[in-house]
C-alpha cells in the first residue's frame, strides 16, 4: 500500500477526521502490551523494530548488528517473523527454501547468519536458544509484547521522521510516539535528519540515545550502470528511496514500477518488465532480487548495499554491555 500523502503533512482534513480511529488503534495496541505475559528468553534480545509503518530500514540495520557481532566472535541467530512465508517455525536452509517459503527478509538474514522464522517471538527465540545461540537479533517486533527485550533499537527514516505525529490510519503511526520512545533504549536516524528527527526525539525524551548511519550502495555494481537509462523496480517499503538513491548516484531511472511492500512477483510480472525495459537494464532491490524466479535473474541487476553507523564503535560499546 502506497503511503497516504497526508500521513505526512502537518495539517489534513483526513488526518483530523481519521483521528478517532487512531486513538482506537493506539487504545488496541496498549489493551495487548497489559494482557500478555511476556517470555523471558536465557539469552539477550536485541530488537531492531520501529514506531511508524513504511520502510525505515530495519533489516539492513539489523545485518549490521549482526556483522559487529560477527567481529565480537558472537554466535547470534536472527529471528523473524516470516511475513507471508508458507513455513513456520522453522530455522532457513538457503540451499533448500525460497522466499516464497520463509519470507524475503528472512531469506536476505539468513545469507548473513543463521535465521529463525517464527511469528510466535517466544518460541522462535527458544528454538534459537536450543539451536545454540548466544544472543538473537530480532528484525521487528517492538510492538509485540510476547518476548522481554533486552535492548529496543527504534529505527526512523530521518526524512520522513514521525509523519504527521498521527496513529494509522490517521497517520503512520503504530503508536503513539510518546509511548513509543518511552520503551526504546536508543533511535537510530537513517539518512540525511531532514525531518527534525533528533530535535522532536529528545524533545520527549532528553535521555535517549541516539545514533545515525546510511545505506550504502554498491559502488561497483553502480559504476556499471552509472549515466545509463534504466528500468527500476521495487516492492519495499518505501520504492522511491530506491529510485531517488540511483538518481542520486547518476543513474538515469527512465522507467519505474513500485509494488506493495512483500509483494511476490509472478513470472508474468518479471517477463511483462523485461520486455518493457527493452535494451534498458532492468534494477532492483536485494530484498525484490531474491523474489525473482531464479532461471529469469540473469536478466536483472541487482544493487546491493549495507547499512553504515557512523559511529560504529559507539554501537559495539552498547552491544558490548548488552551480551556480557
Amino acid at each position: 500500500m502506497k503511503a497516504p500523502d497526508f500521513w505526512y503533512r502537518s495539517s489534513s482534513v483526513w488526518g483530523r477526521i481519521l483521528n478517532p480511529f487512531g486513538r482506537l488503534y493506539a487504545w488496541s495496541v496498549a489493551r495487548r502490551f497489559r494482557r500478555v505475559r511476556p517470555y523471558q528468553a536465557d539469552i539477550p534480545v536485541i530488537c531492531v523494530g520501529n514506531i511508524s509503518v513504511g520502510g525505515t530500514g530495519k533489516t539492513p540495520v539489523c545485518l549490521a548488528l549482526g556483522e559487529i557481532l560477527k567481529q565480537a566472535d558472537v554466535h547470534f541467530f536472527f529471528l523473524n517473523h516470516g511475513y507471508k512465508a508458507r513455513l513456520k517455525s522453522v530455522l532457513v536452509d538457503t540451499r533448500q527454501q525460497t522466499a516464497l517459503d520463509v519470507g524475503d527478509e528472512a531469506l536476505l538474514l539468513a545469507q548473513a547468519g543463521p535465521t529463525v522464522v517464527d511469528s510466535h517471538r517466544a518460541r522462535g527465540a527458544q528454538i534459537a536458544v536450543r539451536a545454540g545461540a548466544r544472543a538473537v537479533i530480532m528484525d521487528d517486533g517492538f510492538q509485540n509484547p510476547s518476548l522481554i527485550k533486552t535492548i529496543s533499537f527504534v529505527v526512523i527514516d530521518g526524512r520522513r521522521g514521525f509523519g504527521n505525529g498521527r496513529v494509522l490510519p490517521a497517520g503512520p503511526l503504530r503508536e503513539p510516539m510518546e509511548k513509543g520512545l518511552a520503551r526504546a533504549d536508543a533511535v537510530i536516524i537513517v539518512g540525511e535528519d531532514t525531518a527534525g528527527v533528533r530535535e522532536t526525539v529528545l524533545a520527549v525524551a532528553p535521555d535517549m540515545v541516539i545514533l545515525t548511519g546510511r545505506f550504502e550502495p554498491d559502488a561497483d555494481v553502480l559504476s556499471v550502470i552509472k549515466g545509463q537509462s534504466v528500468m527500476a523496480f521495487a516492492g519495499i517499503g518505501n520504492p522511491v528511496k530506491f529510485f531517488n538513491m540511483l538518481e542520486r548516484e547518476g543513474v538515469i531511472v527512465a522507467k519505474r514500477a513500485a509494488f506493495p511492500d512483500h509483494y511476490f512477483y509472478t513470472r508474468f510480472d518479471i517477463e511483462q518488465m523485461i520486455a518493457e525495459a527493452g535494451r534498458m537494464p532492468l534494477v532492483t532491490t536485494t530484498k525484490d532480487f531474491v523474489k525473482v524466479p531464479r532461471d529469469l535473474q540473469k536478466n536483472v541487476i541487482v544493487v546491493p548495499g549495507r547499512f553504515v553507523f557512523d559511529d560504529t564503535a559507539a554501537v559495539s560499546n552498547i552491544l558490548r554491555e548488552v551480551i556480557s
